[in-house]
């Protein structure tokens, strides 16, 4: 559990550092790690995750300029999903769950701060799909799945293309079906309503809770972020026994 723990907090360490500097075109592999404020070089003592944060207060320690909370949100999300799938799941089925929740993180993080879905980071979700699902499910179809995957981007794809027909204007972006049809390769199809179920609620949930612009009608929800977190849950819901 704790080396789970561990593992996640650093992944998700890097993953903060993609959803923070992917948006602004800067590369997440080349050059050293530095403070937005001051761009100072980071020491090793400061990238620790979870501690840094914790020891710093927050801020950089040569500017006092604060961290983004997006890179905390990613290190201790990271780190609790490892807990979650080495902790409470066997091995096998919760390296298959820690690799999907760890590929789903950036997506929801990138959908939640500005409402972008990358297709490289779905087409890595997808392709993962079929392979850790004929690894951990004996009755895993992969034709069936494919079927489900198709059906599910389809009903999404025809929703997205008729609001914008009939209303002029977007209501769904268009990463949204293809992040659904990318899911159903990992869940099983009867679990598929719950997904939509679950991140409908999610998502008028965070409608309610998040600050309210002057005309509420354009006020935007981040599907994608429901969908990821949503199937994360049914797929460990799932796997402890509990069918969806």
């Amino acid at each position: 559990m704790l080396l789970g723990g561990l593992l996640g907090a650093i992944l998700g360490s890097f993953i903060g550092a993609l959803c923070l500097r992917w948006p602004r075109g800067v590369s997440v592999v080349g050059g050293r790690s530095h403070c937005d404020g001051c761009g100072k070089i980071l020491t090793a003592w400061e990238l620790i995750p979870l501690i840094s944060f914790v020891i710093q207060r927050g801020r950089c320690r040569t500017c006092g300029a604060l961290v983004d909370k997006t890179q905390l949100a990613a290190e201790l999300a990271g780190g609790a999903i490892g807990i979650g799938a080495f902790g409470f799941l066997p091995l096998v089925t919760g390296a298959v769950l820690a690799i999907m929740s760890w590929i789903l993180l950036p997506l929801i993080l990138l959908d939640y701060r500005h409402y972008w879905l990358p297709d490289r980071l779905i087409i890595s979700l997808a392709a993962a799909g079929p392979i850790c699902g004929l690894l951990l499910r004996s009755d895993y179809n992969l034709m069936v799945q494919l079927l489900a995957a198709a059906a599910g981007f389809a009903a999404f794809e025809l929703l997205r293309r008729g609001f914008r027909l009939t209303r002029g204007k977007d209501g769904m972006g268009a990463g949204d079906p293809k992040l659904f049809g990318a899911l159903a390769l990992w869940l099983p199809p009867l679990s598929l309503p719950y997904l939509l179920l679950g991140a409908s609620m999610l998502g008028l949930l965070l409608f309610s809770i998040r600050n309210k612009k002057a005309d509420d009608s354009e006020q935007r929800i981040p599907l994608g972020s429901c969908l990821g977190i949503t199937a994360i849950l049914i797929f460990f819901v799932n796997q402890r026994g509990v069918g969806f």
